[in-house]
């Protein structure tokens, strides 16, 4: 279980209704070749419990989940995971 280092990038794209967002998270490695995808969520509520599965506080999830959705791309440096944490949650194969 190696820890890989990186950012991730949180892009908010607009849905098929007018009122509808889809949030794009990709975890970007600092270093090295690796096979990440990136993954959609539908609404907020499911961004927030991707964070809070990738061992964010709740507390940062909802905080970064806020801030995504009114900027519209976001960057959460410095994040240190298990490869298998990543894995799980469909951002790394």
């Amino acid at each position: 279980m190696p820890k890989l280092t990186g950012n991730l990038r949180i892009t908010t794209k607009p849905g098929a209704a007018a009122d509808k967002l889809l949030f794009e998270v990709a975890f970007v490695p600092h270093a090295g070749r690796l096979n990440t995808h990136p993954v959609t969520v539908a609404n907020y509520d499911e961004l927030v419990a991707l964070l809070t599965a990738l061992k964010f506080a709740e507390d940062d999830a909802t905080r970064w989940a806020g801030k995504s959705r009114s900027q519209g791309v976001i960057l959460i440096s410095g994040v240190e995971r298990n490869d298998s944490v990543l894995r799980e949650n469909g951002l790394l194969t």
